[in-house]
């Protein structure tokens, strides 16, 4: 511990790059927050005290709304900035897709924080435009219709307008041309349109196949033009306000965007000539989140900033009207991992560990009539950076030696338990050794796979973090508190589901993927909290109820007036009886079956009335409990 401090920690964990100032670590070694540049402090262990004496058990979803509002801000003043630059003449029209978050209360925070830039809202279902059509009322503001629609969609979609949105129904397929006609003669409703485009250019990252000439949604160039002459055929041309592409989410390289900002403006021109009531562009996401920090084009980070994006989207299409004569567009952009991933933080306790390596000083001496054993003791006390890498060869023979004899009943239990216990020793001390050397072989730089713990965390990966399992995303994930102390072990985590892909064993770090997480030792006497961060972008939406484990508890925290912080809402995780329900256990069934279980036992005698009341009454505390672990905080 001697020599270590905060800012060691904060480079181990690369909190100041990921970090975009809204966390660091305060002076104490406890993460803080800041929800905005001007904004106070906010004591993550502090907060989770505090809820947990409230009764508000972990894992907890703390959701910092000041950072919803602070992302907003940023990304409009960006392209305010951007447009003034470059004397553009068109508006920039912000629009959150709510399939990154849609639950309620972050939807509130972004349309009360986008109110006064015009912030816009997308769809992508039909149940989505169901949540959002009732309760969008910002004055002027887009309600963008995508995905893939029936005539309902569409006549909701129209309905709205005469409710004061102002939807704009999405091209995704050619036969929603003809469709969208249909529907709006028979209702005597004009809509607006818009057609999706499918350029041949690709993003870059984990989602570049949304793009290029197979993508799933869009339209080609030969149906874009197919589609327009459909709409001068029935005289409804000037319907068409918007063109849309979109080539991924989290696109890691600003070379990307130029690249199809290239391609898209040119066919925005082209379809401006042939239909000039056309007045959105729609560069629809992509823009990313710099998950490691590393400021590079890894596909878990990005090479630019918001307002390096928001500058080459201006000015691209600046150049390509200018350059044929037509009028500046309106800018639209479809940022949603940008707008929320920063403002949730999952906060939950180590609940155990299994250590790869005990903690002992050194090797206690083998059984005096075992000489094959005390080659282990040997190895170990002889090793040198000249002989490690002979050593770690015959150590491994040997171990393997050891275990035939087992197999074949010759080697005990003990003695067997002696050697894997010497072996993991020698295969640390190898480690330090051969970090000494000038060129580190290979099979010595895997060691550190195996010599690392796995820390049992209290949440599922299923349903909290199903993009880290699924596709390899990566989240910054590190403790919350004794930032102070020295991490001295490695570890993996392991989440409360019985399957063994509910783990977490990679994570962040400045120059590559790490395999570990450098984590504290456990003192029996206080809890050990671990937060991933960054984590409000589609993992709540994505969550799956593998082992029943439901919904987080989760709390919306700001600060008022007065600087103080508080507890806007407190959304309540799933309980028992509600995630049963959705499997279609029916709860009161159940507890009758379980009373009239009681009722036969008690008939038989197999237990008391005293134990037949205690069943049902912990059966029905249960039942209407949380899914996680109850841990002592």
């Amino acid at each position: 511990m001697e020599g270590w401090d905060v800012q060691k920690s904060a480079n181990l964990y690369g909190i100041g790059g990921w970090g975009e100032n809204y966390f660091d670590i305060n002076q104490q070694g406890e993460v803080v927050v800041r929800p905005s540049k001007n904004s106070i402090e906010l004591n993550v262990p502090a907060i989770v005290k505090e809820l947990t004496q409230r009764g508000i058990q972990v894992p907890i979803l703390l959701r910092f709304d000041g950072i919803i509002r602070d992302r907003v801000t940023r990304l409009c003043s960006a392209f305010s900035s951007a447009i003034s630059e470059f004397s553009y003449q068109g508006k920039y029209r912000g629009v959150f897709p709510i399939k990154v978050n849609q639950q309620r209360h972050v939807v509130d925070v972004l349309r009360a924080s986008g109110r006064e830039f015009g912030l816009g809202l997308e769809v992508g279902s039909k149940p989505e435009l169901v949540a959002v059509m009732a309760m969008h009322d910002t004055p002027g503001a887009l309600l963008l219709c995508n995905g893939y629609k029936d005539r309902e969609y569409i006549e909701l979609a129209l309905l709205a307008r005469k409710l004061g949105r102002r939807t704009i129904i999405i091209v995704e397929q050619f036969s929603e041309v003809e469709q969208t006609i249909q529907v709006s003669k028979q209702l005597g409703i004009e809509p607006e349109l818009g057609l999706r485009l499918k350029p041949s250019s690709r993003g870059a990252g984990k989602w570049e196949s949304s793009g290029g000439d197979n993508a799933k949604f869009g339209l080609s160039t030969t149906e874009i033009v197919a589609a327009i002459n459909i709409l001068k055929k029935n005289n409804c041309d000037h319907w068409l306000k918007l063109v849309h592409f979109h080539v991924g989410s989290q696109i890691s390289s600003i070379a990307a965007i130029k690249k199809v900002l290239r391609e898209a403006t040119r066919m925005y021109t082209g379809i401006a000539k042939l239909c000039p009531s056309l007045c959105l562009f729609d560069a629809g996401g992509g823009l990313a989140v710099d998950y490691d920090g590393s400021k590079t084009n890894f596909a878990a980070s990005m090479d630019y900033s918001v307002e390096e994006y928001a500058r080459d989207i201006v000015y691209a299409i600046r150049q390509a009207c200018d350059d044929v004569g037509v009028p500046h567009p309106d800018i639209v952009t479809e940022s949603g991992r940008a707008l929320v991933a920063h403002h949730a933080v999952l906060v939950a306790q180590i609940v155990d560990v299994a250590h790869t390596l005990d903690v002992i000083s050194q090797l206690d001496a083998p059984p005096s009539d075992r000489p094959r054993l005390a080659e282990f003791q040997e190895l170990y006390q002889n090793v040198t950076i000249k002989n490690c890498r002979e050593t770690l060869h015959d150590a491994v023979a040997l171990r393997d030696e050891i275990n035939e004899l087992f197999m074949s009943g010759e080697v005990s239990l003990e003695e067997r338990a002696y050697a894997d216990r010497s072996f993991w020793h020698l295969m640390a001390k190898l480690k330090r050794i051969s970090s000494e050397m000038k060129f580190i072989p290979e099979e010595f730089e895997k060691l550190g796979d195996e010599l690392k713990d796995t820390y049992f965390i209290n949440f599922s990966v299923f349903q909290s973090l199903p993009d880290a399992w699924a596709i390899d995303q990566l989240f910054p994930i590190m403790p919350i508190h004794r930032l102070k102390e020295e991490p001295t072990r490695r570890c993996m985590l392991g989440d409360m589901s019985c399957d063994s892909d509910g783990v977490i064993d990679k994570f962040v770090d400045l120059k590559d993927v790490k395999n570990h997480l450098s984590v504290h030792a456990l003192k029996s006497d206080e809890p050990y909290y671990i937060a991933t961060f960054l984590v409000g972008a589609y993992q709540e939406i994505l969550g799956d109820l593998h082992n029943l484990f439901g919904d987080t508890n989760a709390v919306h925290i700001d600060v008022d007036a007065n600087g103080q912080m508080i507890f806007t809402d407190v959304v309540e995780g799933d309980t028992i009886r509600e995630v049963l329900s959705y499997v279609q256990y029916d709860p009161p069934d159940l507890l009758e079956s379980m009373r009239q279980a009681i009722e036969r036992s008690l008939r038989e005698g197999s237990i008391t009335s005293e134990e037949s009341a205690r069943i049902q009454k912990r059966y029905r505390e249960v039942i209407d409990g949380y899914t996680y672990l109850v841990v002592d905080p």
